[in-house]
């Protein structure tokens, strides 16, 4: 059994039916969380899922996030507490949509720990208040829709984002 067939086995329940949810449902949830709920509720999410992967998996995804994180802004030191790199990735997330994802699945192993870790946040407590307004059918339309947008690197940056933000990574907003 896998990684991500623990993960999925009843962990997180689709709406509906009580049925455990398939990959591309815990992903489309998982977008929908990203794109809607506070950065506060992202990383809380985020850290409860990690603290329930296995050591190998949470390293990945701790360690891929570090290094997007450092790609970012030349110069700035990111913190090794997951904690603080979850935090810092989820207003990375608000600033640039689509980060997590772009850091996260980048490749086929990449998007494999992906599906894990969103199965793994869409369970969370912390996630729970924010999924209620979740639509499947709008959900895939929206994946859709970042999926060509991150197809497109050229594109311009999204409205209300600006470089007036803090730089300091491990600082809360």
């Amino acid at each position: 059994m896998g990684l991500l067939d623990r993960l999925l086995r009843g962990r997180a329940a689709d709406a509906g039916g009580g049925k455990p949810l398939t990959p591309e449902a815990a992903l489309a949830r998982w977008r929908f969380l990203v794109g809607k709920a506070p950065p506060e509720t992202v990383a809380e999410a985020h850290s409860r899922a990690l603290d329930s992967l296995g050591d190998g998996p949470r390293s990945e995804v701790v360690q891929r996030l570090r290094s997007a994180l450092g790609a970012l802004e030349t110069g700035v030191v990111v913190p090794s507490d997951p904690v603080l790199v979850v935090r810092a990735a989820a207003r990375a997330e608000r600033r640039a949509p689509g980060f997590l994802e772009r850091t996260l699945g980048s490749d086929a192993r990449g998007r494999q720990t992906l599906s894990g870790l969103a199965a793994a946040v869409v369970a969370s407590p912390a996630a729970l208040p924010f999924l209620k307004g979740f639509d499947s059918a709008a959900g895939a339309a929206a994946s859709e829709s970042l999926r060509s947008q991150e197809l497109d690197v050229d594109a311009p940056a999204t409205p209300g984002s600006s470089d007036d933000h803090d730089h300091d990574l491990d600082d809360e907003d």
